[in-house]
């Protein structure tokens, strides 16, 4: 702060320098009536102008900015002088500026009392109003404004400005604002003008103000936090250090100005400062024990913790972040990743729910744990997520598991961990994500550059607005720029599909196999598509063909559909129940089509069974949905009730088998038709 004082000094020493020079300047002089004229003698006028101590007129400019005080030359127009007589009618005149007397302090006759040529009168530089033009006026006249140059005070407007701003914050109820206008008073403000004082009276009101409702506030918040830490309540702590964080730097350098003076005042900055550190910590630590507790006590009925594993998810597996980094490494997690258009049904329930906050401090918690610790999450919360593992819909716990192995250097854990999650997962969005994270994680950074995500992305744009044609320009482009990245020709390819454009679109999918040839999500998608066309033997031949290379659920399901597509009911049932079920037996989709094969072996205990389990989970396709009223509507045809209980068909032996033989996969109900 000093040497912003000394920094302002300078700044007026070049005004002076550069303006002004150090010679005189042209003043103007006003004329005033000093005696009516009579039967004796005409009448006697005088002319008053900004003088120096001598009562030169100009004065000279350097002697003006050195000065303290202000002198006006009083001099007879015409051929006579003042007399000791004169001295008193002198004194009668008054200067005037708007509706300000001021009085001079001294009034001196320039060359003798007898036969002066002129009179001076001063005042203190302060009492000036530099921009305001004075006026003369005693018994029988005034004079006209007497306009004094800027150029004898070229600090005046810059100071002026500052104080009549800092004056304006503070009528409205911006104090903080008003500090920082004010801040060429924050120290000594030269030249003394008459503004000075009031202005830094501005600043001690300013600051007591500031300091007050600080103070008020931070005893709110430490009432609010100790009986009761939430979300909100830390983000408005947060915001309040923020505050802090704006007020210490303006504050600091109006106290240290005023060091001997003002103290107390850089002592309540750092108290108050001291303070909110100290709650902030005390504070977070209970929060996050807090946060703790909805992963450690919850289960995956709890539909907040099943929002937040997913949102996390997405945001631990997002592709740009394995491209930013150049060693194994997780990137802090930024929840703006989420905003993205197919992550918008994840948005809208965090925010319908009212749950945006509590997540962005779950975010907290992991950057933390990443930046601290590096892992996602520690072993306790790590065993709690894997003893419930069975029962989430997704792999949660196999994600968060490998990244923790990334950030701790072992490839070995993290391949193992990424291919069960690959293996069960059930969402081909998610899957793309996982595989693309690991094909982006593989390549060297910077090989593929910004610009090529940025088309991408573009492109995608591009597409969901309809604009294919510069969608297919932009990805082509990107494609090319990304090699060795193969899911930008995966794209190309699924774009060019769309266009019509088979022929070119079967090139870019060649070309992205022949970079990544396991990369599965779009041949799930062809697999879907065969499905929909109804080409079941097609459809079988080829996931047969790439079951052989990788076991994902998403590959064992269609399968199962063309088998049942075939009428091989008993043989889909076998891939259901030995293949997709161990992986992951939280899909509706599952149960849907088990119903659709117990019903087509007439096998109606399992029929119900596989119904009650499809009706306890939450559909992600309606295709699904009709399948199970497809098979009601049957059962109603013969006869049958759906609603009663299934018999104890599955000895507890079986059930322990297949427990051993799913990686501690749990089964849903004991009351499962045998298996053949």
């Amino acid at each position: 702060m000093i040497a912003y004082h000394r920094l302002f000094g300078a700044f007026l020493i070049c005004m002076t320098g550069i303006i002004g020079g150090a010679g005189p300047l042209h003043a103007q002089t006003v004329e005033l009536l000093y005696e009516e004229g009579g039967v004796f003698g005409d009448a006697r006028r005088v002319t008053i102008g900004h003088a120096d101590e001598k009562g030169t007129v100009p004065p000279d400019t350097s002697v003006v900015r050195a000065s303290d005080r202000v002198y006006f030359a009083v001099r007879p127009a015409g051929d006579w002088t003042f007399d000791p007589d004169d001295k008193q009618t002198l004194q009668n005149i008054t200067p005037v500026q708007d509706t300000s007397v001021l009085v001079p302090e001294t009034l001196t006759l320039v060359g003798g009392e007898e036969g002066a040529r002129a009179a001076v009168m001063s005042m203190p530089k302060s009492r000036i109003d530099w921009f305001a033009p004075v006026t003369f006026r005693h018994t029988i006249d005034t004079t006209s404004g007497l306009s004094l140059s800027e150029q004898y005070a070229p600090a005046y407007p810059f100071l002026r400005r500052a104080y009549q701003e800092g004056q304006r914050h503070l009528d409205v109820g911006r104090p903080l604002r008003a500090i920082r206008a004010l801040r060429p008073f924050h120290g000594p403000a030269t030249p003394s003008f008459s503004f000075v004082d009031e202005a830094k009276a501005l600043l001690d009101t300013a600051s007591t103000q500031v300091l007050d409702e600080a103070r008020s506030r931070f005893r709110t918040l430490r009432r609010d936090l100790v009986s009761e830490p939430d979300a909100a309540g830390l983000a408005r702590l947060d915001s309040f250090r923020v505050r802090l964080d704006s007020i210490r730097p303006a504050l600091a350098s109006y106290a240290e100005a005023r060091a001997e003076t003002d103290l107390p005042v850089q002592n309540r900055i750092e108290t108050l400062v001291h303070s909110a550190d100290q709650l902030y910590s005390d504070v977070r630590s209970t929060y996050r024990r807090e946060t703790l507790r909805i992963f450690l006590r919850g289960t995956y009925d709890n539909s907040r913790l099943r929002l937040y594993l997913a949102a996390l998810t997405q945001l631990l597996v997002t592709p740009d972040s394995a491209f930013a980094v150049s060693t194994p490494q997780v990137d802090p997690l930024q929840p703006a990743a989420l905003d993205s258009p197919r992550h918008a049904e994840l948005q809208r329930r965090l925010r319908s729910e009212d749950w945006a906050t509590g997540f962005r401090e779950v975010v907290r918690l992991v950057n933390e744990n990443i930046r601290e610790r590096n892992e996602v999450f520690g072993a306790e919360i790590m065993k709690s997520l894997r003893l419930r593992r069975p029962a989430a819909p997704q792999p949660y716990f196999e994600v968060i598991a490998a990244m923790n192995a990334r950030l701790a250097e072992d490839q070995t854990r993290f391949a193992d961990a990424w291919g069960r999650a690959l293996e069960k997962v059930t969402d081909v969005s998610l899957l793309n994500d996982l595989q693309r994270w690991r094909l982006a994680s593989r390549v060297a950074p910077g090989t593929v550059p910004e610009r090529a995500l940025r088309l991408a992305e573009e492109a995608r744009s591009h597409r969901r607005a309809g604009r294919l044609g510069a969608a297919n320009a932009r990805l082509q482009l990107a494609a090319r720029l990304a090699e060795p990245y193969a899911p930008l020709y995966y794209e190309l390819g699924a774009l060019k599909q769309a266009q019509g454009d088979t022929l070119r679109a079967r090139e870019d999918f060649r070309r992205a196999r022949a970079l990544a040839g396991a990369y599965a999500p779009p041949e799930v998608k062809m697999l879907r598509q065969l499905l929909a066309q109804q080409k079941y033997e097609r459809a079988l031949t080829r996931a047969d063909s790439l079951l052989q290379e990788q076991s994902y659920w998403l590959l064992y399901l269609p399968k199962a559909r063309a088998l049942l597509g075939m009428n091989r009911h008993a043989e889909a049932r076998r891939v259901l129940r030995g293949r997709c079920e161990p992986l992951n037996d939280e899909s509706h989709a599952l149960y849907a089509l088990l119903a659709e094969a117990y019903a087509g072996m007439d096998v109606w205990e399992g029929v119900r069974w596989a119904v009650q389990q499809a009706e306890a989970l939450r559909p992600r396709r309606s295709a699904f949905v009709e399948r199970v009223s497809a098979v009601r509507a049957t059962a109603t045809e013969r006869g049958l009730s759906l609603t009663k209980a299934a018999g104890d068909s599955i000895s507890a032996e079986e059930l322990r088998r297949r427990a051993d033989t799913t990686r501690g996969i749990r089964t849903r109900d004991r009351n499962r038709p045998q298996d053949d």
